[in-house]
């Protein structure tokens, strides 16, 4: 059975920003506190995901987004039509918030960083950092938004980050913290079942594997996660349909495992 996940994580990040700062090797836009997974209870309220973007460079780098959709509720407004039915969103950077629905920000908008600057307040107070807002708009379910920040110099990789938004009709559908040993946290996943991509968020100072079994008990898959905190993507349409278990093993400990199935 063939398997993809996908394994983010801010530590991640980081680790990814060193490996790309060794000599001979180019190096993209660094982010700091990304955020994976944004829950909500109320699908008639924004949900709001944020993050700086940094410059760890020595070369100057102007930086637009573009943003993809993964996964989306149905119906998903989009493209945009004021008053339609559906959930939308929108994201803001370089101090511009853009109309519902838009792809990509505008190039001669696009934000500059000089060698070691972060996102933050620009000289007219207005917010550098990125924003995503989703407006659920009644509808329940997960949408997997992707933001890409691409620079206008030649020779900067393409950086892109995932930002899963989940909103739920009743409480307890999105939570996603539950305690493992050792203080440990493993999260449920969001949506379950998996159609499509789903978010498993993880908790684990010390590093630890994610193990993926079948009801017989055979391992599928393990995923060795870097200390810190983090998301495993699991996409759906790589699995057959049918009933999982997944556990964290961290120290030749292993939490209890959680089902969780995927279907079409």
């Amino acid at each position: 059975m063939n398997m993809h996940i996908k394994v983010l994580s801010i530590v991640g990040a980081f680790a990814f920003g060193i490996l790309l700062s060794l000599p001979m090797a180019a190096q993209g836009p660094t982010f700091i506190d990304p955020v994976s997974v944004v829950e909500s209870d109320n699908v008639d309220s924004v949900m709001v995901a944020e993050w700086l973007v940094t410059n760890a460079t020595e070369n100057t780098m102007t930086l637009y987004v573009e943003r993809s959709v993964l996964q989306s509720v149905d119906p998903l407004n989009l493209p945009y039509v004021s008053g339609g039915e559906g959930a939308y969103e929108r994201f803001c950077w370089g101090g511009t918030c853009y109309p519902y629905g838009t792809a990509s920000s505008v190039l001669n908008l696009a934000l500059t960083l000089n060698p070691g600057d972060t996102t933050g307040l620009n000289a007219f107070g207005a917010e550098d950092w990125m924003i995503s807002d989703y407006y659920p708009n009644g509808v329940a379910g997960a949408t997997a938004l992707e933001y890409c920040f691409k620079a206008t110099e030649q020779g900067v990789p393409t950086v892109c980050h995932t930002v899963l938004f989940c909103a739920a009709t009743e409480p307890g559908e999105c939570v996603l913290s539950v305690d493992g040993p050792e203080g440990l946290q493993l999260g449920a996943l969001a949506p379950n079942p998996v159609v499509g991509i789903s978010a498993l968020p993880y908790l684990a100072p010390q590093g630890g594997i994610l193990r993926i079994v079948d009801l017989t008990g055979r391992t599928l898959k393990s995923v060795p996660l870097a200390p810190g905190s983090g998301s495993v993507w699991i996409d759906g349409d790589e699995f057959a349909p049918g009933t999982y278990l997944y556990a964290l093993e961290a120290n030749g400990r292993i939490g209890q495992a959680r089902k969780f199935s995927v279907s079409r």
